[in-house]
């Protein structure tokens, strides 16, 4: 019993050594590992050299050829699976071997030892040699037999800067390692032996009369069957040195970039179908319209269901440096053009102003200095939503982002992930939304995909779960998302951009039944630099841009032109059941009749209707008020107010009473219109209602002019029907007398103008202007 005792109180020490030992002297770490990145398949996207310059990628035992570990167990360690760490057998055999042959005749070394030498190199002597035993046994405490297996095979010597198995089957063979042959896979094997030597891209004469050597001995212990050793004999091979993988080049970079840091094995949402089709497309569109002057183009396709990258294309060519072609037009900074529009106008659906049949503004105006025009350089008076978004007309979208405030819609943009437009806030005014700001692509895609989705955004993934992506659930859509619009309105911006009557339809589609069955917005920054198309169903949300990266611009570079085409090549690829991927209305949108002339809900005196889509319980119900009643003399030669009207000798007319804006507009450009005669001149009563409305100057801005240089501020409104003259005061003191929508200038005095705008019926509007002198 005492020496049981003695006997476990000794275990117990040593144990206690052994456990002081190992935290005293631990092991060497294990050294980093060349980023890898794969596709939603598994398979090798691209790799990039450790910090050391060495290509070494981690293996997985489930990624290499069975017949390769096979090899490396049978030539290394066959006792592995059933030792410690160190085979006492195997080093009392070495030690016997070595006396009797009076030098160093054999190693002993386990898989555990020599993965052990591979952490920490040294001279091989008998007391690194005790080391390595040692250290054998703290890799065993620590990792499974897996992982060590593992860790051997990924940095094993290869020549050169090669380490490991996968590292030597991509360079030499240019193949995975799960597809090795068994010549292949017992070259590999034999190469660490002396990897200065046995250099496959070298020569490959030596390496494979050693693996040959080998293949023999295989055979005599049954490692194989005899047909296939037979056949791995017969098998020649030669080898040119290549690099791993580098597909989708771009895409890899923001993988790696964007990666957890904990992880050198990075598997992504690509899809290799869907970036090949893309890449392929992109490339063929670029080499067409090189002769235009345009040299670049990216493309990123989002799968809306689970918000992942489907495929990511940052130019035409990565390998084409000519072209810029490392650039990354997918995260680059560019104008966005028209693009913007439709999350405005989603906003006003949500907001109840606005419905698809309801009338836009669209006659110059002036904000403050800013006077923008549509890019044909032509007005239509007034256009409803659906047409001012179809044509992507600029001038409707402006006056709508001035409704709206340029300081809400910025934030609304930066809630939604621009976050380049978040930066440069400060900096944006109104031609924002003609593309006065910067977006990437990337951006600008994930932010359209909201209205594939409902109005819900979500953040946009690159990194694949723990489980296949194409199982996404319900659960996994809405995981993160957030509802930047509501359904109805998201339903209302796909249906007006699925529509086909519109400019940016190409010629070549408008000629044949192969007409887009998706919604999509184009965009052209100022000056022809960039070409946009934003398109999207309930499957797919896909971006294009078109341009040089230079920042040139080319005569033939519009959206509609360069970035449509390509827009329609690529759904047509990739979707094979698009005519399934419809989104569908929500239950929250119906039709109502409205008038065809305003799209307000009509009034008796309203004659034609129309049917429009508005959302339930948001949309205005506010009723047409375009034809009014207008108290005539019996002749019809002027109309009264209620303060001038006698008892008798009249009549009552209805007339067409426009927005003061556009009756001006209509006077200017001759557009006949059915008006009431003037107002009873005898009237000498105040008349009452609005007064005239001031188009200039604004009251929003301040007016910076040059001290001395005698500059002037133009003076412009418009009043109501009937109204013939107008009468200015600047701080009270008569200035000028025009017509209705007349303009005239004054010189400012002081730095605070009240301004006064009085019609011939007395009503009056006013408005205080900044003045800031330099």
């Amino acid at each position: 019993m005492r020496r049981f005792d003695r006997g476990f109180w000794i275990a117990v020490g040593l144990l206690a050594a052994v456990a002081v030992a190992d935290r005293l002297l631990p092991p060497p770490a294990m050294p980093d590992y060349s980023v890898q990145v794969f596709d939603r398949r598994g398979e090798l996207l691209g790799a990039s050299l450790t910090a050391d310059d060495k290509w070494r990628l981690r293996t997985r035992l489930d990624h290499v050829s069975p017949e390769l570990l096979r090899a490396v167990v049978a030539k290394e360690d066959r006792w592995f699976f059933f030792h410690r760490g160190v085979n006492p057998f195997a080093v009392a055999r070495a030690l016997w071997g070595n006396v009797v042959a009076g030098r160093r005749a054999s190693g002993a070394s386990t898989i555990t030892m020599q993965l052990a030498r591979l952490l920490e190199p040294d001279r091989r002597t008998y007391a690194v040699k005790l080391r390595e035993m040692l250290r054998a046994l703290q890799l065993e405490i620590r990792y499974s037999k897996r992982e060590i297996l593992e860790s051997y095979i990924s940095l094993l010597p290869m020549g050169g800067n090669i380490e490991g198995v996968s590292s030597a089957s991509w360079i030499y063979f240019n193949r995975p390692p799960e597809k090795l042959s068994l010549a292949q896979a017992v070259a590999l094997s034999v190469i660490p032996n002396n990897p200065n030597r046995l250099r496959l891209d070298r020569s490959s004469g030596p390496v494979q009369q050693e693996a040959r050597r080998w293949l023999r001995r295989f055979g005599n212990e049954g490692v194989f069957s005899p047909a296939d050793i037979a056949t791995a004999i017969g098998e020649d091979f030669t080898v040119a040195r290549s690099a791993p993988p580098r597909r989708a080049p771009h895409f890899t970079l923001v993988a790696q970039e964007r990666r957890s840091a904990a992880t050198d094995l990075v598997h992504t949402t690509l899809d290799p179908a869907v970036q090949d089709a893309a890449e392929q497309l992109l490339f063929n569109h670029v080499q067409r319209v090189l002769a235009d002057g345009v040299r670049n183009g990216a493309v990123l396709v989002i799968d809306n269901d689970s918000m992942t990258v489907a495929a990511w294309c940052g130019s035409s060519d990565f390998h084409d440096v000519l072209r810029h072609g490392q650039v990354d037009g997918v995260r680059a900074v560019r104008s966005p053009g028209s693009t913007l529009k439709p999350f405005l106008y989603a906003r006003a659906f949500d907001e109840g102003v606005l419905t698809p049949r309801m009338r836009l503004l669209d006659i110059p105006g002036d904000f403050g200095g800013y006077i923008p025009e549509n890019y044909d350089a032509t007005f239509s008076g007034d256009v409803s939503v659906r047409e001012a978004l179809l044509r992507s007309l600029n001038v409707p979208a402006v006056r709508e982002l001035a409704r709206q405030g340029t300081g809400q819609f910025v934030s609304w943009l930066t809630s939604a992930g621009f976050a380049t437009i978040a930066r440069t806030r400060e900096k944006l005014g109104l031609s924002l939304i003609l593309g006065g700001c910067g977006v990437t692509l990337e951006e600008l895609t994930r932010a359209t995909s909201m209205f594939a989705r409902g109005g819900d955004l979500a953040s946009l993934r690159l990194m694949a779960g723990t489980r296949a992506l194409s199982g996404a659930t319900e659960s996994d859509r809405e995981a993160g998302a957030r509802a930047m619009c509501s359904a109805g309105a998201a339903w209302l911006v796909t249906d007006i951009l699925s529509g086909h009557e519109r400019p940016d339809l190409p010629a070549d589609l408008r000629a044949t039944s192969r007409l887009p069955r998706f919604a999509w917005k184009t965009g052209t920054s100022y000056g022809k630099r960039d070409a946009w198309a934003v398109g999207w169903n309930a499957r797919y949300t896909i971006g294009v841009w078109m341009g040089n990266f230079t920042g040139e611009g080319a005569p033939h570079l519009s959206g509609a032109e360069m970035a449509v085409p390509l827009l329609v090549d690529i759904f047509d690829a990739i979707d094979e059941r698009i005519e399934a991927h419809i989104i569908p209305r929500p239950t929250t949108v119906a039709k109502r009749d409205v008038c065809a002339r305003t799209g307000l809900l009509p009034s008796e005196r309203c004659e034609h209707l129309v049917q429009d889509w508005y959302i339930r319980n948001v949309s205005s119900r506010r009723r047409c008020d375009l034809q009014r009643p207008f108290i005539l003399r019996a002749d019809r030669g002027i109309h009264y107010c209620m303060d001038c009207v006698p008892d008798s000798g009249t009549v009552e007319e209805w007339y067409p009473v426009p927005d003061p804006e556009l009756a001006m507009w209509y006077d200017e450009h001759r557009v006949s219109q059915r008006r009431p005669p003037p107002h009873n001149p005898a009237c000498t009563v105040r008349g009452s209602g609005d007064g005239p409305r001031i188009l200039s100057p604004s009251p929003d801005y301040t007016y910076l002019l040059e001290r001395g240089a005698e500059q002037q501020i133009l003076l412009q409104a418009a009043s109501g029907a009937g109204v013939r003259t107008l009468y200015w005061y600047v701080n009270g003191k008569l200035e000028a007398e025009t017509g209705n929508g007349g303009k005239v200038f004054v010189a400012p005095e002081g730095t605070t103008l009240r301004i006064t705008c009085m019609d011939d019926a007395g009503r009056k509007s006013a408005v205080t202007v900044r003045i800031q002198y330099y």
